[in-house]
């Protein structure tokens, strides 16, 4: 008679942002899962796929309550990233289902980003490629001012691990760091989305810098009130944005931050390294192994 196939856990990818699941997969199913990833992230189809599961693994799919309730199984979902703004974590908590997350994956990528761009904009550096592109040579009004930048004091608002390196990378660089905006000529966004936060970042915070300041957000996008950015933008109080995140995502295709030269826009992209992204996806298939190590499969 032949030996019973060996039992097993069963593991849903939700989506994925790069080209393959092999570095997820290769962690789970050398420790006995079966893994699948869904076709689409549709609410629809996430939740039949996740019947019977064991484990979640997302990384910008919405977890809703219907997916989670779909499989009375679950007992883990993971995300491959650092914040949980897409898993309904509060009725994780009601059953019992633990929620993992990898929140240290990408503090060099994302502060490295930040100060990038930061530092692009303080130097005026799309305003000089625009003007030089156009025929100019030297400064032109499109360029001016330029101030010094140890003379300027930077505003690090969220002090987690990113906002922590962040700091120190800023203080290396000889200028004052402090936590508020007042009068911060740049201010730098690592908040994480909550009630308190969300478009926090508004025309009172942007109107207590000193003018000509420079607005950089590689958090989350709903903390920055994209509205009062372009208003401030237009009215010289800010002399340049970068945004790496947006309310909505991918950013709208007649958005008016698109069209202007003060603003610099990376999409989502902070958190990438060749380094970071397989240590993310490694971890976070280990945290789902873990959570059930030692345990029997049934």
């Amino acid at each position: 008679m032949n030996a019973a196939a060996k039992p097993s856990r069963r593991a849903l990818i939700t989506d994925i942002a790069w080209p393959d699941d092999s570095v997820e997969r290769g962690v789970l199913e050398a420790a006995g899962f079966e893994v699948a990833l869904a076709p689409s992230s549709d609410e629809d189809i996430l939740a039949a796929a996740a019947e019977g599961v064991d484990a979640i693994l997302t990384c910008f799919a919405t977890v809703s309550e219907r997916v989670i309730r779909s499989s009375p199984t679950l007992r883990v979902v993971a995300r491959l990233g650092a914040g949980l703004d897409n898993i309904d974590t509060a009725v994780c908590a009601d059953l019992g289902i633990q929620v993992t997350r990898v929140p240290d994956y990408c503090v060099d990528e994302v502060a490295t980003h930040s100060l990038a761009m930061a530092l692009a904009l303080w130097r005026r550096l799309p305003q000089y490629d625009a003007a030089l592109r156009s025929g100019a040579w030297g400064t032109d009004p499109r360029t001016l001012p330029v101030r010094r930048l140890s003379s300027a004091r930077v505003a690090v608002l969220g002090r987690g691990r990113i906002g922590r390196e962040v700091g120190r990378r800023w203080a290396a660089l000889g200028v004052e760091v402090t936590d508020t905006p007042v009068d911060a000529d740049i201010v730098s966004v690592h908040l994480p989305l909550t009630d308190d936060t969300r478009r926090s970042i508004d025309e009172k915070a942007l109107s207590s810098m000193r003018p000509g300041g420079v607005l950089v957000n590689t958090g989350r996008g709903p903390v920055v009130d994209t509205d009062a950015v372009v208003a401030a933008l237009d009215s010289g109080q800010l002399a340049g944005a970068a945004l790496d995140v947006f309310d909505a995502e991918p950013l709208a295709a007649d958005s008016p931050l698109r069209s202007r030269d003060d603003v610099v826009l990376t999409p989502h992209v902070a958190f990438y390294s060749q380094e970071a992204l397989v240590e993310l996806r490694r971890r976070a298939a280990e945290s789902v192994v873990a959570h059930f190590a030692g345990e029997p499969v049934s």
